[in-house]
């Protein structure tokens, strides 16, 4: 399928192809892509050409530029935006060969047009601005608020203070920030654990691989006494649910001290994301959005939330240096003398 957005004017760019086996599908007016991205493209998921022409699109180069990142993102599409007529169509050319994009149609006339348009639909596509993959300078860096290099342990002042973690999504890293968070507050001086109340059973996995032997009801893995069950034999500072998934929340997530939601905020998530938000309107909730490329960043958070913040992507169970900037607003109150 070719999925088409187009001004009046060059609405019948695609009309040579009629009566091939491409399906083209022509929407006509004037579109935010921004918006089209969030709310519309997951309707054209078996789309194989994206064409756009960039006079029908309201977005300057800037946000046009993110609009074509996040569809990059959620389709493995050719996209091909029309520059005829832009007066700063350089401008575009060197942004778009940036992220990727390299079939671009330039030509005035409508022969020309036509010309190269075949050109970017061939088996290899437009070869013109074409570089060397490694020169490519795809930004998919995360937004982080650095965490200091040295440790500080503090002295606290708390009691089996619940935290509940939650996601929004399959695999959006609830048990990974479970982990990390009693690890962080471990490495402080508090003390803290691990409890997994949903069913998905990883912390069997982990048990297993990291070899864990009992300790009382606990298993310590990495330094975290991990409980199977909500039957701890001892206090800690803070206990840490793994809440796992959610549609509703659950009682434990409604009972929490502190609450903490994981998920993606990417256009074609976003929608899970909301409707947990929908569910939880009655709570205090640190939102926390996870694996977002740098330039998307503040177009997923304007438009699903501007609370949500953005985590730095992380693979270690027991790393206890990263994501500080969002703990510690969390915690700070139970600190002595900070």
């Amino acid at each position: 399928m070719l999925l088409y957005l187009s001004s009046n004017g060059k609405s019948g760019l695609t009309d040579f192809m009629e009566g091939q086996e491409l399906v083209i599908k022509k929407l006509i007016g004037r579109f935010s892509l921004k918006l089209f991205a969030a709310k519309d493209i997951r309707n054209y998921i078996g789309c194989k050409y994206f064409l756009v022409d960039v006079s029908c699109i309201e977005e300057q180069l800037d946000d046009f530029i993110v609009a074509l990142q996040s569809m990059q993102m959620m389709l493995n599409v050719r996209i091909i935006p029309i520059l005829s007529d832009k007066a700063n169509a350089d401008a575009y050319i060197g942004r778009l060969v940036d992220i990727g994009v390299t079939d671009i149609v330039t030509a005035d006339s409508m022969d020309g047009i036509r010309d190269e348009l075949a050109d970017c639909l061939s088996e290899d596509g437009m070869q013109r601005y074409k570089r060397p993959p490694e020169s490519f300078k795809q930004d998919t860096a995360f937004e982080e608020a650095p965490s200091p290099k040295e440790i500080v342990k503090y002295k606290w002042n708390s009691r089996n203070v619940k935290i509940a973690i939650a996601g929004t999504q399959r695999r959006s890293g609830v048990t990974v920030t479970a982990f990390n968070l009693a690890a962080w507050l471990i490495a402080r001086g508090a003390s803290a654990c691990y409890v997994e109340t949903n069913t998905n059973r990883h912390l069997n996995w982990i048990v297993n691989i990291y070899d864990a032997e009992k300790d009382g009801e606990a298993y310590p893995v990495g330094g975290v006494d991990c409980y199977f069950t909500n039957e701890l034999d001892k206090d800690y500072n803070f206990i840490i649910y793994d809440c796992g998934e959610i549609k509703e929340p659950p009682t434990i997530f409604r009972e929490a001290d502190i609450r903490l939601l994981c998920g993606s905020i990417l256009p074609h998530e976003a929608k899970d994301y909301l409707q947990v938000l929908n569910a939880c309107k009655d709570m205090d909730i640190h939102k926390l959005g996870l694996c977002v490329p740098k330039p998307l960043q503040e177009f997923c958070r304007e438009s699903l939330n501007k609370d949500i913040m953005i985590a730095e992507s992380s693979h270690d169970l027991f790393e206890n240096n990263i994501n500080g900037y969002i703990y510690m607003p969390m915690v700070k109150r139970f600190i002595i003398n900070i």
